[in-house]
C-alpha cells in the first residue's frame, strides 16, 4: 500500500469520514431535470470528541483533509463530464443523531449541456469516486 493511501486512510479515521450522493435537479423549460450528482464528504474532529466552532481552525483542516480526500478519488482524465470541490461554507453541520460536521461538496456535471439529463458518464464517475472512498475505508450511500 502507498504512502499516500495510508495517509488517507489516517485522515479517514481522523475525522471519521462519510459521505452520501444523491441526484441534482433543476428546473429546465418548466421541467425537473437530473443533470448531475452532488457527492457530499462529511468529517468531524477527532473521531467527534472535540467541540469546535463554524470557521474555525479545526473546521479549516478537517476540510483541508477532505479536500485531500476528494482530490485523490476525482478522475484524472478528461471527461465529457466535470467535477467541482465546492468552496467551503463555514457552517458546521448536523443531522441530530450525531457530532457536528464539516462537509465538503463535489459537484459532477456535464462539461456541455449543462441541463441534459444524467449519462452514463456521469454515472461511471460517480461510481468510480464511491468505489474509491469505499476502498479507503468511508462509508456512505446514494440517495435516489
Amino acid at each position: 500500500m502507498s504512502a499516500e493511501t495510508e495517509e488517507l486512510k489516517t485522515l479517514v479515521q481522523k475525522h471519521t469520514v462519510k459521505y452520501e450522493s444523491w441526484p441534482h435537479r433543476d428546473m429546465y423549460d418548466g421541467h425537473l431535470v437530473v443533470d448531475g450528482f452532488s457527492l457530499e464528504l462529511h468529517g468531524t474532529h477527532d473521531q467527534g470528541h472535540t467541540v469546535f466552532n463554524p470557521g474555525c481552525p479545526i473546521c479549516w483542516q478537517t476540510y483541508s483533509d477532505l479536500k485531500k480526500i476528494a482530490e485523490n478519488i476525482l478522475p484524472k482524465e478528461e471527461r465529457a463530464s466535470f467535477y467541482e470541490v465546492e468552496s467551503f461554507d463555514h457552517s458546521l453541520h448536523s443531522e441530530g443523531r450525531g457530532p457536528e460536521e464539516v462537509i465538503l461538496v463535489i459537484r459532477i456535471e456535464h462539461r456541455d449541456g449543462y441541463f441534459s439529463a444524467v449519462d452514463a458518464c456521469e454515472e461511471r464517475c460517480l461510481g468510480e469516486m464511491e468505489s474509491k472512498l469505499n476502498a479507503l475505508g468511508v462509508s456512505g450511500r446514494r440517495r435516489r
